[in-house]
């Protein structure tokens, strides 16, 4: 059961290789901000702050020497550094996860309006990667299962950026929560949530795909692959 769930699992990550979460490196994700947030307690901020700089930029270069993706490489580099921009910007360590609350509780606003009027954002978010017609994904027996994914998301980021908020005076545990829901953990609830779409799918009875262009009437195969 374990090997086809890896299976399964690994399967899924390619489709979505694309999505940030899938790029994030362990070094963006987990190892600076832990460093940074330890330093901390020991040093000056401003110390802090050059000592995971030079954490970075040693890492950015290993990454060029490994001959690794220089867009995923970038991306890491640009999204650290504007974390520790605001952390010198606002004064304390807690800044440094700022961006990231930000996003969270963005993408659980703009997730919770998106299903409020009808038009969850994992319909787009999967129209984007797979290419089916809108008219698909908005047919009444389809669109609940997107709808229900939705939720599980728009539940999962918005403690997580509540959670944040609440501990924002205490850096030891944002980066406890960061640790937590590090890009590993995001991808698994992906899997998870993903794996759940395709069942939801398929007990909605709904068209597949090619079905609903062929306008092939009911009843249905439902589809098979892919969320």
């Amino acid at each position: 059961m374990f090997n086809s769930f890896k299976k399964k699992f690994e399967a899924i990550k390619k489709d979505y290789r694309d999505l940030p979460i899938a790029n994030e490196n362990f070094i963006d994700a987990i190892l600076a901000p832990v460093f940074f947030v330890t330093i901390s307690r020991f040093q000056e901020l401003q110390t802090s702050i050059l000592l995971t700089v030079a954490l970075i930029v040693i890492t950015f270069s290993y990454r060029i020497f490994r001959k690794e993706s220089l867009k995923n490489s970038l991306i890491g580099l640009a999204g650290t550094s504007i974390a520790l921009l605001i952390a010198q910007i606002q004064g304390s360590a807690s800044g440094f996860f700022l961006p990231g609350i930000i996003r969270d509780l963005s993408v659980a606003a703009i997730g919770f309006f998106s299903i409020l009027f009808g038009r969850p954002f994992t319909i787009y978010t999967s129209k984007s990667i797979r290419g089916w017609p809108l008219d698909w994904f908005l047919h009444k027996n389809v669109k609940p299962a997107y709808r229900e994914v939705a939720i599980i998301w728009v539940v999962f980021l918005g403690i997580k950026g509540l959670m944040q908020l609440y501990f924002f005076n205490s850096p030891e545990i944002l980066a406890v929560i960061k640790l937590a829901t590090s890009n590993q953990t995001t991808i698994f609830l992906l899997v998870v949530t993903y794996i759940y779409g395709q069942r939801r799918l398929l007990k909605l009875g709904g068209p597949s795909v090619d079905e609903f262009l062929n306008k092939t009437p009911p009843p249905w195969s439902s589809q098979q692959s892919g969320f």
